[in-house]
């Protein structure tokens, strides 16, 4: 698979500002660097797919940056393969303790854990789900929480599957991760294993490919997926169930709200950085 890379560099100042904005922009992260001397320039990587050509890409990021009114040089897009891109951010994801004593360690880094520490692996070829992004975070934060006598747990877009065995190391005995992607619910199956985790994990669609039902539902998706999915999810909810969603941003927050409001309880928000984290109950 090919991807494309665009490369700027933007005013420190709006740092904040840029890292929301490329947030909304890219599924796939995105790489923060200093500027060899220049002290006042941060220089950002981020990875868009090629459904738009390089061109394209320059133009929609510059189009984005100058409604924005930012400062910003060196604007530049490449064609690069899997390998390019994996070896771009690979090295700049560290171990990452998502919950107190449990540490998400990527697989490519040597880590050794602390007295009373627990370590969960995981190899992330597809995705940025590696532990370190707020959304997954504050997801953990709010699992730990609510979800102590939990029986099944059900993930939504389960990526590499980090939030199941995070459910495992809370002691949720029945795992279930779904996602469209065949390659994500490989990536999933296999961090699994190296986990010693026993889970079901299914490629297919909600409504019709989970036919059971689940007390904790874990949906860390972003605002569109996530207005298509809620009252398919109403049906997969044990009638005292939890339901967490996030990848929530702070320019969609109204935007979601009202889908929220019409049917579900907000039990509690979190909010960390840009994004927002939910747990709801069914209301009807």
């Amino acid at each position: 698979m090919k991807w494309i890379e665009i490369s700027v560099a933007i005013e420190r100042v709006v740092i904040e500002e840029v890292t929301t904005l490329f947030d909304t922009m890219s599924s796939n992260g995105f790489i923060e660097e200093d500027v060899p001397n220049e002290p006042n320039w941060v220089q950002f990587t981020l990875y868009g797919d090629t459904s738009k050509s390089t061109s394209e890409w320059e133009e929609l990021i510059g189009h984005e940056l100058k409604q924005a009114q930012f400062n910003f040089k060196q604007l530049q897009a490449k064609e690069v393969t899997d390998t390019d891109w994996y070896n771009s951010w690979q090295q700049y994801i560290e171990p990452t303790e998502i919950l107190p004593n449990l540490v998400i360690r990527p697989a490519w880094k040597e880590y050794t854990p602390k007295q009373g520490e627990e370590v969960i692996t995981i190899d992330s070829d597809l995705s940025f789900g590696t532990g370190a992004h707020e959304t997954t975070q504050a997801c953990a934060e709010l699992m730990a929480k609510y979800g102590a006598k939990v029986n099944t747990c059900l993930d939504i877009g389960t990526g590499t599957g980090i939030l199941l065995l995070v459910a495992h190391y809370l002691g949720v005995p029945n795992l279930i991760g779904i996602d469209i992607d065949a390659s994500a619910v490989a990536q999933a199956k296999a961090n699994c294993e190296t986990n010693a985790v026993t889970a079901q994990l299914i490629c297919g669609d909600l409504a019709t490919d989970f036919t059971g039902t689940a007390d904790l539902i874990l949906a860390n998706l972003t605002v569109d997926p996530l207005k298509m999915l809620l009252p398919a999810i109403s049906k997969k909810l044990d009638s005292e169930g939890i339901l967490i969603i996030s990848g929530i941003i702070d320019d969609r927050y109204e935007e979601i709200k009202p889908y929220i409001e019409a049917h579900w309880l907000i039990v509690e928000e979190v909010t960390k950085e840009s994004w927002h984290t939910f747990a709801l109950k069914y209301k009807g």
